[in-house]
C-alpha cells in the first residue's frame, strides 16, 4: 500500500505540492490528474526517490521514501515522461542491459526479457536499433525497462503522450493486462483512458487534492451530472407541464421543436435518480409517444473541467 500524507515541495519560494494526503490500495489502479504544472510529475518523482520532499511522508509498503530509497526503488518500476532510451542500442540489448543494472540473476536474465518481450508485444523490433522504432514501439520497450525486474508497483507518467489513437488502445490494454497484478499510478492527458483503466482517480490542481473517488463518485460530487435526451411527439405545453411537474426532474436545460408535435427536451436529473422511468411513464399514460431517449453520464472531461476550473 502506498501512504502519502501531507506531502509538500517547494523549490526556491515557489510551492509546488501543498499538503496533499491520499493513498492506493495494493493492486488498484489510479488515475493521477491534474493541468500540466498541478505537480503530477513533482508526486511521481518523489514516489520514485528521485526529489524529496519538502514536508509529509510517504511510505510504499511500510517503507520511508527517503529512509528506505534503495529498497523502495527495488520493488517500483518508473516510466517517466520522457522514456530513458539509448538509440543506439538495440531492444534485446537495451533490456539486456537494464535487467544487468536492476541486478537480476545471470541465469533469469534470457527468462525476463522473453517474459517482457511478449508482455509488451516486442517480438517484431526486438533485434531492431531503438532509434528506428516508432513512438507507440518505444513507449512499449519503456514499459518493458519499467516492469522487467517484476516490480510490485507500477508509476507511469503520461505513457501516452505523442501516441495515435491505435497506439493509445493498444497500451492501454497493456496496462489493464500489467495491472492484472500490479498496482500501478498513471498520469495522463486522455481522459478517456481514465474511465476505461482506473479503478479510481486522483485529480490535482494547483498542487492541492481538489477530487479523489471512482469515476462515478466524483461526477456525482463535482456537480458534472448526467443529462437525460427524450424527444417527445405530443402537444408542447402539455408535455413541458407534465415533465415540469416530475418532482425526480431538477432542471429542464433545453427544448427544441421538429415539426408541430415533436419536441425534444433535454433534461437534467436529481442527483441519484433515474428519471427514465418517469417520463416513460408520463408519456404513456398521456398517450404521447417517445421517439428518442438518450442518456449522457458525465465524463471524465466534465468531472475534470469542473474540479479545475
Amino acid at each position: 500500500m502506498i501512504s502519502i500524507q501531507n506531502l509538500q515541495k517547494r523549490i526556491k519560494n515557489t510551492k509546488i505540492l501543498n499538503d496533499i494526503s491520499f493513498m492506493v490500495q495494493n493492486g488498484e489502479i489510479l488515475g493521477f490528474l491534474g493541468p500540466n504544472g498541478a505537480g503530477k510529475s513533482t508526486t511521481m518523482k518523489i514516489l520514485t526517490g528521485f526529489w524529496t520532499p519538502s514536508g509529509g511522508s510517504v511510505t510504499i509498503n511500510g517503507l520511508d521514501v527517503q529512509k528506505d530509497s534503495l529498497k523502495i526503488r527495488g520493488i517500483i518500476g518508473y516510466l517517466p515522461e520522457t522514456v530513458p532510451l539509448y538509440d543506439e542500442m538495440k531492444v534485446y540489448e537495451y533490456l539486456k542491459w537494464i535487467a544487468e543494472v536492476r541486478g537480476i540473476a545471470v541465469e533469469n536474465i534470457k527468462e525476463r526479457i522473453r517474459a517482457v518481450v511478449k508482455d509488451c508485444g516486442l517480438e517484431k523490433v526486438i533485434t531492431k536499433p531503438i532509434e528506428e522504432l516508432s513512438k507507440g514501439y518505444r513507449q512499449r520497450v519503456g514499459l518493458a525497462q519499467a516492469i522487467i525486474h517484476e516490480p510490485e508497483i507500477l508509476i507511469l507518467d503520461e505513457p501516452t503522450t505523442g501516441l495515435d489513437p491505435n497506439q493509445i488502445v493498444e497500451i492501454r490494454n497493456l496496462i489493464k493486462t500489467i495491472g492484472r497484478n500490479k498496482t500501478v499510478i498513471f498520469s495522463t492527458h486522455i481522459l478517456s483512458e481514465v474511465q476505461a483503466t482506473c479503478d479510481r482517480v486522483v485529480i490535482i490542481n494547483n498542487g492541492t487534492i481538489v477530487g479523489q473517488g471512482t469515476p462515478a463518485e466524483l461526477a456525482s460530487r463535482s456537480g458534472a451530472q448526467e443529462v437525460i435526451y427524450v424527444k417527445i411527439k405530443g402537444p408542447c405545453e402539455l408535455v413541458r407541464d407534465a415533465l415540469d411537474a416530475l418532482e425526480q426532474i431538477e432542471e429542464i436545460l433545453h427544448k427544441d421543436q421538429e415539426g408541430e408535435e415533436i419536441f425534444g427536451f433535454e433534461i437534467k436529473p436529481k442527483i441519484g435518480i433515474d428519471v427514465r422511468e418517469h417520463i416513460a411513464d408520463v408519456v404513456m399514460r398521456n398517450n404521447w409517444s417517445i421517439l428518442e431517449f438518450n442518456r449522457k453520464t458525465a465524463s471524465m472531461e466534465d468531472v475534470f473541467r469542473e474540479l479545475t476550473k
